[in-house]
């Protein structure tokens, strides 16, 4: 599954000339936290978000008084950022966007290591979609379950080859049997994390009816 199976394309979008009033108007209306600042080409250029919004002047921007009654000196940054009313000086310009090819697991990744709540997808430099928390969600539920072979002896080879797979487990070191459907792992383990993790396993194999577990801790 990739970003552009589970990206959202009816998104509301401003153009970086707009006004902040607009951008305000659109965010309450549309019951949205963040808007992609898009230029005359449909190119994605930057993000604007409730974030941005917190700087206005307000919000009490602006210059600060010293101790000894003198004016700082000004952050011009600070200063356009608070005062204009112009998107394309709100606006956050370096956006963090992935490609339609992108994995949902390596958006989940992104999503995950900078802390934010959406993703543009951009073909080139043109915004095709955005994918939100929600939308990674709703890819989770309808991703179609994976098939596995029928039977207490093809459970088993299925079991052992994840084990190895998606754990990196020496399967020689745990015994797997399956009885009706009833997995029974059998062996030692280097922590109760790892066992956990082969808990959820083997739970997670698609026809395993019953877990009996017979780890032991090294």
């Amino acid at each position: 599954m990739f970003a552009q199976d589970i990206m959202n394309t009816d998104i509301t979008t401003i153009s970086a000339d707009s006004s902040v009033h607009q951008a305000i108007d659109l965010m309450v209306a549309k019951n949205i936290s963040g808007l992609p600042v898009i230029d005359n080409d449909g190119n994605l250029c930057g993000l604007l978000t409730e974030g941005d919004l917190m700087r206005r002047i307000e919000f009490g921007g602006g210059r600060s008084a010293s101790k000894s009654g003198e004016t700082s000196l000004v952050d011009l940054d600070d200063y356009i950022r608070s005062r204009s009313w112009r998107v394309s000086d709100v606006m956050s310009a370096s956006v963090i966007s992935v490609a339609p090819d992108t994995p949902a697991a390596a958006v989940a990744e992104v999503m995950f290591q900078h802390k934010i709540k959406r993703v543009p997808v951009v073909s080139g430099k043109r915004l095709i979609g955005i994918v939100s928390r929600i939308d990674l969600l709703r890819g989770i539920v309808a991703a179609p379950v994976e098939k596995t072979a029928s039977g207490d002896d093809a459970l088993a080879r299925a079991i052992r080859a994840r084990l190895q797979g998606d754990l990196g487990l020496d399967i020689d070191a745990i015994k797997v049997s399956v009885h009706d459907s009833r997995a029974v792992l059998e062996g030692v383990v280097s922590s109760e994390l790892e066992r956990r993790a082969i808990r959820v396993l083997v739970e997670n194999v698609k026809g395993v009816s019953g877990f009996v577990d017979k780890l032991s801790p090294a």
